[in-house]
């Protein structure tokens, strides 16, 4: 076999050399992305206490410019609290709910533990003089419990809307956008706590598993800039509804709750926000399937879909009968320190569902090659090797194959590593519950991603940028937090929250906030 396989190499490595010295391949050269440069040392960082001062007061009116926003579309959710007896006001619990993901509080207990201590509150004070008294987390958590955490998110999607419509997107991001979407498993237990709640391994003793999984989507700007968009929580309404009457389940209602029926209702909701045309949307191999694709060409959308060996196997048979004849779509590219080698073909015939729907499919593979001089292992030179396939909605040529394939297939990642990594590490606790209560989980959801699109956008502000490059992303709302909590303002930044309800219209100037690209932007 391995006799086989180096004949095989050998003999695609001759027809590659053939066809590059008559010039049916080409060879094309592109400049990799690299992170921007950091200094290695000791030390390093905010210089002094008045470089750190000055960076706090730079945050707190950043936030000066987005919270008082944020807070005014909240304010219009009915409060269902009996007047009486309110303490708190529903602007100033969204708030402290918003605020317990800025500063990562990892649990309500902690959250009680670290914000509602006397000396905290003092330094809260000085930027929200409307908190008479720190909020019991368990306040909060009664709240979403009775409001509809659909309200929430639908405020967050209005506030999305005006971004997208902003000079400031704009001048970032002209003429389209670029989604991501993608599903994860927010946190799981071993007893049943909810009906709606998705199941593992039911009926195998000892590995039974309940969990809550979400197709979340993420928006990607040409600078890296990623902002979480719309989130669809999976949930088993018919097994819930049937329970709760007492009647019997069907073998239909048993089916749960998957991914593509989710991005049925996901898509309907994004072609609201985003529109129809203008978007492309990125996904992995588990929607390489006509529906999908159908409801894209619907929309008028633009889609590049991961395409696994597994799957499509006619297509896969018609593109590898294909490429023996079609030897013109080739070409070879240089990115940085990788070789990459483009196959293509357009306009394959794909035929799905019980109607004999007809599909043309554009489809490309990238095998990619590269060297690493130190890998983890052994610390010896290592030859690596990758391959990629998609399904495009747009013609494969030679002039259009790496932009599509590279600088729009490959950023899918985005939403794993700039979205997905950090609210799961970077301290937004994504798979921390904060509730078991369903409705009040996606309320305490949905607030987070409030906190995330603040700070996703503050740490991209040329005000703070260069505090950024110091104490990086983790370190500079890390120390900013402890300035704001442990050592206060030498200034009145104040974020005010009173008559936020005669103010609800209230747009958000991100012109004001200056963006430009963000820390890291290497693919």
């Amino acid at each position: 076999m391995n006799i086989r396989r180096r004949q095989a190499k050998d003999e695609k490595a001759i027809r590659q050399m053939e066809g590059i010295l008559s010039g049916r391949i080409k060879i094309a050269h592109y400049e990799e992305p690299k992170k921007k440069w950091q200094a290695n040392r000791k030390g390093g960082g905010v210089p002094d206490e008045d470089a750190e001062q000055e960076m706090a007061e730079k945050y707190v009116r950043l936030l000066r410019i987005l919270l008082p926003g944020i807070l005014a579309k909240l304010s219009a959710i009915s409060d269902p609290r009996d007047e009486r007896k309110i303490t708190h006001s529903l602007p100033v619990l969204m708030l402290y709910g918003i605020l317990t993901f800025l500063i990562k509080v990892p649990s309500r207990r902690a959250a009680n533990r670290e914000i509602g201590g006397d000396s905290t509150f003092k330094r809260l004070r000085e930027f929200i003089p409307e908190l008479e008294t720190v909020p019991h987390a368990d306040t909060l958590a009664r709240l979403l419990k009775s409001i509809d955490p659909e309200e929430i998110e639908k405020y967050y999607a209005e506030i999305v809307k005006e971004f997208v419509h902003s000079e400031a997107f704009l001048k970032m991001n002209p003429g389209w956008y670029l989604v991501a979407i993608d599903g994860t498993q927010k946190f799981s237990r071993r007893y049943n706590w909810d009906d709606r709640a998705l199941s593992k391994n039911k009926g195998e003793e000892g590995k039974e598993r309940y969990c809550v999984y979400v197709l979340e989507s993420a928006l990607i700007l040409e600078s890296g800039l990623t902002i979480p968009l719309l989130t669809e929580v999976l949930v088993n309404d018919e097994i819930a509804q049937s329970n709760n009457s007492g009647d019997d389940i069907s073998e239909e209602q048993k089916k749960q709750d998957c991914e593509t029926k989710a991005f049925k209702r996901l898509s309907v909701r994004l072609r609201k926000l985003l529109g129809k045309g203008s978007v492309t949307v990125v996904l992995d191999g588990l929607y390489a399937s006509g529906p999908v694709i159908s409801r894209c060409k619907a929309y008028n959308w633009e889609y590049m879909i991961t395409l696994k060996r597994k799957s499509l196997k006619t297509v896969w048979s018609d593109f590898d009968g294909l490429r023996k004849i079609e030897k013109e779509n080739e070409l070879e590219a240089q990115w940085g320190d990788r070789s990459q080698a483009y196959c293509w073909s357009n306009d394959i015939e794909y035929i799905y569902g019980n109607n004999n729907k007809k599909l043309l499919l554009n489809i490309v593979t990238c095998t990619e090659t590269w060297t690493e001089d130190q890998p983890r292992s052994h610390k010896k030179t290592k030859q690596c090797k990758i391959e990629f396939a998609w399904i495009s909605s747009k013609r494969i040529k030679k002039e259009n194959v790496f932009e599509i394939c590279t600088q729009i297939a490959r950023k899918r990642w985005y939403i794993e590593n700039k979205s997905f990594h950090v609210e799961k590490n970077d301290g937004y606790n994504y798979s921390h519950c904060f509730s078991l209560n369903w409705e009040a989980m996606k309320g305490y959801h949905y607030l987070m991603k409030f906190a995330h699109m603040i700070d996703a956008l503050i740490v991209c502000c040329k005000d703070v940028v260069d505090y950024v490059a110091c104490e990086g992303v983790k370190g500079f709302t890390k120390k900013v937090w402890n300035i704001l909590l442990m050592q206060g303002l030498r200034c009145a930044a104040e974020i005010k929250c009173d008559d936020i309800h005669a103010n609800s219209r209230k747009r958000i100037k991100f012109k004001a906030l200056q963006l430009s690209a963000p820390l890291s932007t290497a693919s």
